[in-house]
């Protein structure tokens, strides 16, 4: 047997262990994530003016139709095993969670130039639309852990809001 049939069917090998929900939801997991940094590298650049903001609008909006999408997915999903179930909030609480953090402190960096544009308040409805997706996301996530993983995926929820929650108030401040 050759090396590349073996690692063939080492892969669909692993592919059978995870279910086709958990593969889903890590793929849109991943897909946010990618969204959440692509929203980053372009607040971070942001130097201000109305049109300038438009790309940050963009994302924005991109990123709220990932969430969407991956809530939807999730809610027609059956409920993961616990070992996929561990990964999954492994993965939001190491790469979710930390990305998130990083893309509302450059926001709030940004508070400035962005309310001297006149987006302030836009940049503050954006963040409750997106705090209230992706509320949506983690509870929907939450109903497909099986019950002994409810409380580790509400606690990563619970930190996804909190930097959701911090930069609303940021911007909803003075």
């Amino acid at each position: 047997m050759r090396l590349p049939n073996v690692a063939g069917m080492l892969a669909a090998a692993k592919s059978a262990v995870v279910s086709r929900e958990a593969q889903t939801t890590q793929a849109n997991l991943e897909t946010i994530v990618k969204a959440v940094e692509k929203l980053n590298t372009t607040v971070t650049g942001y130097k201000g003016g109305v049109l300038a903001a438009v790309g940050i609008s963009s994302d924005e909006a991109t990123l709220g139709q990932d969430i969407k999408n991956s809530t939807a997915d999730a809610k027609k999903s059956e409920i993961v095993t616990d070992e996929e179930a561990k990964i999954l909030i492994a993965y939001i609480e190491n790469s979710l969670v930390p990305s998130i953090e990083k893309c509302m402190a450059s926001l709030k960096a940004k508070k400035v130039e962005l309310a001297a544009a006149g987006l302030g308040d836009t940049v503050l409805g954006d963040l409750k639309d997106l705090r209230a997706s992706s509320n949506a996301l983690g509870e929907a996530l939450v109903e497909k852990a099986p019950a002994t993983q409810h409380e580790a995926a509400r606690a990563a929820n619970a930190k996804v809001d909190a930097h959701f929650d911090d930069a609303i108030k940021f911007f909803g401040t003075a």
